[in-house]
């Protein structure tokens, strides 16, 4: 075998990503009854641990963070004003248009009573009669009424 095994300060440390992925790539190798088990106790892990970083590396969840210089990945006050205004201007917002969509409901809910209305009147009176075609209902004269 010519993998090196990383150093690490103690038992308990991590790995950082890049011996993660040189390990899996080792154990990927190893293809001879028990190899892998015993590459896993040359190394000073548990297999279990191997499997565990393989389903992470197969979903994209174990990828290479290298970062852009030694920049701080956290965020500073600045950002974290910014992010709380925006989470509360998308608070509001999505307050905004449960409010607009209620009205939308509502809107077409009358229409559709007022629209069931003039029918119904239609119906039962026969002075009125339906409208033209393309042509609202509340557009067509009236009969007795002369439009000028």
């Amino acid at each position: 075998m010519d993998f090196v095994v990383p150093v690490r300060r103690s038992g308990r440390s991590h790995f950082t990503l890049e011996q993660k992925h040189a390990i899996l790539d080792e154990y990927e190798k190893c293809l001879e009854r028990g190899s892998r088990i015993a590459f896993c106790r040359a190394v000073g892990i548990g297999d279990n641990t191997v499997r565990l970083w393989v389903q992470q590396r197969e979903a994209g969840e174990l990828r290479s963070s290298i970062k852009q210089g030694n920049e701080d990945q956290r965020l500073n006050a600045g950002d974290k004003q910014q992010l709380k205004r925006v989470l509360k201007e998308n608070e509001i917002l999505k307050a905004k248009l449960a409010r607009a969509e209620a009205a939308v409901d509502i809107l077409g809910k009358a229409s559709a009573l007022l629209d069931a209305m003039a029918k119904s009147a239609a119906a039962t009176d026969p002075v009125l009669e339906e409208p033209e075609p393309g042509r609202p209902e509340w557009l067509v004269p009236k009969s007795g009424k002369t439009s000028p």
